[in-house]
C-alpha cells in the first residue's frame, strides 16, 4: 500500500515537473540547442576516434588530419549557426528564390567539365581551393525554403481546397529537382528531397491517399533505376543475402553487423574499437553508426536515438506552436528530413535497409553536411527564439530589467522594445529641479500635458467629440434673465 502510494506520489511528481518544465517560454529553444549540441559533440569524438583508421585510406596525411580538418569545419560552421539565429523568419522566406537559383547553377556546374570534381565515378563536388563543396546538401534547405513559401502562399490566398492545387508545382520541382542529381549520380540525396516533399505535404494536410501513390511512385522509380544500374541491383542483392557474398558485395553489411554486435551493452571503449580497421568500409561517414555501436555499445546508440527523437519533438513543437504558417512548414520539413536521413542511415547499418550512402547528420564526417547541419540548427533556433511565447516573455524581462544572461546572448525580443525598457526605467526629474536646471521656464513632461482643444473658429482641428467633453467640463456660465438686463440698462 505504502509503496503503491509512493509510486504514485513520485509519478505524479515526475509529470508536474515535466509539464512545469515544458510550460516554460523557453524550452523548444533550450530542447534545441540541446539536442543539436549533444549530437554535434557525439560527432567530433567520432571523428577524433576514426582519424587514424581514415588516414590509412588516403596517402600524405598525417593521422590526426581528418580530426583536424573537422575542426576546420566545426569553426567554419559556428558564423553559419550565428548568422542563421540571427535571421528572423521573414529573412528566410526572402532567401527562398535565391537560394533556389542559386542551388540549381551549381548543380549544373558540377557537371560541368573542368567545374566539377569527380570522385569514385561520380560528379558531385565543387573544388574551391583545399576545400570541396557539395552542392546538392545546400539544394535540400533551398528545396524545403521554396516549397514552404509556395504552400504558405497558397495557404494565405486559401487556394489549398484540393490535391491538385497542393501538389501543382511543387511536385514537378522536386522531380526536376531530383533528376538533376541524379545526373551527378546520387540516389540518397534523391530520397532525402523525397523526404522533404512528404514533409511538406504531410503538414499542408495532403490526404493520406495520395501518399500512398507517391511511395508506390518512389518505389517503381527505384527499381527502375536499380534494374538500368548493375550496381544498385548488387545492392538490393546483397541486401536481401549478404552471406552469399561475404566477401564482396556483402561486405560492408555484414562489417556492420559485426561492429555493432561486438560492442555489447557498454562497448569496448571511445577510440578502442578494431573493425574500423578495414573491416567495416567508411567507418568515419557512412557507417559512422556501426562505430558508435562497437565503441560506446547500445548505451552509445540509445543516446543517439534519444537525441535525434528530441531534436524531432523539438522541431514539431516549434511548427505547432507558431502562428506564421512559413515557419510551420519549414520547422516541420527541416525535423522530418533530418529524422529520416538519420533512419535512413541507422536502416542501412543495421540491414534493415538496402545501403544508400547517406550520412548520418551532425555524426558523420563531412565538411558541407556539417556546414549545412549547423545552418539547419541555426534556423529553427532562431524559429524558436520568434515563438509568440518566447517574445512575450522577453519583452517582459526587458522592461523590469531581469533579462537573463543567455536570453541577451540571444538577444531575445525586439531592440526597440529594450530601448523603450532602458527609457521608461531611468528616473523622471520633476518640474521644480528641471526648472532650477535650466534658466528657461519649466515646462510639464510630455505625457503631463494636456493637448489643446479649439472650440471655435473654421477650419480647427477638433473633433465633435472633443467639443462635446470640452464644453462639459467647462465652467457653465449663467445668463442674466430679462430683469437683471433691464435693471442694470437703468442703472
Amino acid at each position: 500500500m505504502i509503496t503503491e502510494l509512493r509510486s504514485r506520489v513520485t509519478g505524479t511528481r515526475v509529470m508536474r515537473a515535466s509539464g512545469r518544465y515544458l510550460g516554460n517560454p523557453y524550452a523548444s529553444l533550450q530542447l534545441t540547442l540541446g539536442a543539436g549540441g549533444g549530437l554535434l559533440f557525439l560527432g567530433l569524438l567520432m571523428s577524433a576516434s576514426t582519424t587514424i583508421s581514415a588516414s590509412l585510406h588516403t596517402t600524405g596525411d598525417n593521422i590526426w588530419s581528418q580530426l583536424i580538418r573537422e575542426i576546420v569545419f566545426l569553426g567554419l560552421s559556428i558564423p553559419v549557426f550565428w548568422l542563421a539565429v540571427r535571421l528572423p523568419p521573414a529573412a528566410y522566406r526572402r532567401l527562398a528564390y535565391p537560394a533556389l537559383g542559386l542551388s540549381v547553377i551549381l548543380l549544373i556546374g558540377v557537371l560541368v567539365p573542368g567545374v566539377g570534381a569527380t570522385i569514385n565515378s561520380a560528379h558531385r563536388w565543387i573544388q574551391l581551393g583545399p576545400l570541396t563543396l557539395q552542392p546538392s546538401e545546400f539544394a535540400k534547405l533551398a528545396m524545403l525554403l521554396w516549397g514552404a513559401d509556395l504552400l504558405a502562399r497558397k495557404e494565405s490566398l486559401k487556394t489549398l481546397n484540393s490535391a491538385k492545387h497542393v501538389m501543382v508545382p511543387i511536385v514537378p520541382g522536386f522531380i526536376a529537382m531530383i533528376a538533376l542529381i541524379m545526373l551527378e549520380p546520387d540516389l540518397g540525396t534523391s530520397l532525402c528531397f523525397i523526404l522533404i516533399l512528404v514533409g511538406l505535404l504531410w503538414m499542408v494536410g495532403l490526404p493520406y491517399r495520395y501518399f500512398a501513390l507517391i511511395l508506390a511512385l518512389v518505389a517503381a522509380g527505384v527499381t527502375a533505376m536499380a534494374v538500368t544500374e548493375p550496381y544498385r541491383l548488387q545492392r538490393l542483392t546483397s541486401f536481401l543475402h549478404p552471406e552469399l557474398d561475404p566477401q564482396s558485395h556483402g561486405f560492408q553489411a555484414l562489417g556492420g553487423l559485426w561492429a555493432l554486435s561486438s560492442g555489447g551493452v557498454f562497448g569496448v571503449g571511445l577510440g578502442r574499437g578494431t573493425l574500423k580497421y578495414g573491416w567495416v568500409p567508411n567507418a568515419n561517414t557512412d557507417y559512422v553508426f556501426a562505430v558508435v555501436g562497437e565503441e560506446l555499445g547500445l548505451l552509445g546508440t540509445t543516446v543517439v536515438l534519444l537525441l535525434f527523437g528530441l531534436f524531432t519533438y523539438s522541431g514539431m513543437r516549434i511548427a505547432f506552436r507558431s502562428n506564421d504558417p512559413f515557419t510551420r512548414l519549414v520547422a516541420s520539413g527541416a525535423a522530418i528530413w533530418i529524422a529520416g536521413q538519420a533512419l535512413i542511415n541507422m536502416g542501412y547499418v543495421t540491414a534493415l535497409l538496402p545501403v544508400t550512402g547517406i550520412p548520418l547528420p551532425f555524426i558523420s564526417n563531412g565538411g558541407t553536411s556539417l556546414i549545412l547541419t549547423c545552418g539547419v540548427l541555426g534556423m529553427i533556433v532562431s524559429f524558436a527564439r520568434h515563438e509568440p511565447a518566447a517574445v512575450q516573455a522577453a519583452q517582459r524581462a526587458a522592461k523590469l530589467g531581469t533579462t537573463a544572461r543567455w536570453v541577451r546572448w540571444l538577444r531575445l525580443g525586439t531592440p526597440k522594445t529594450a530601448v523603450c525598457a532602458k527609457r521608461a526605467a531611468k528616473p523622471v526629474a520633476s518640474p521644480a529641479a528641471a526648472g532650477r536646471a535650466t534658466s528657461g521656464p519649466v515646462r510639464p513632461p510630455a505625457a503631463a500635458r494636456q493637448p489643446r482643444t479649439h472650440l471655435a473658429g473654421a477650419g480647427t482641428s477638433a473633433t465633435n467629440d472633443q467639443r462635446t467633453v470640452a464644453r462639459a467640463a467647462a465652467p457653465q456660465r449663467l445668463r442674466p434673465t430679462g430683469t437683471e438686463t433691464t435693471g442694470r440698462r437703468a442703472r
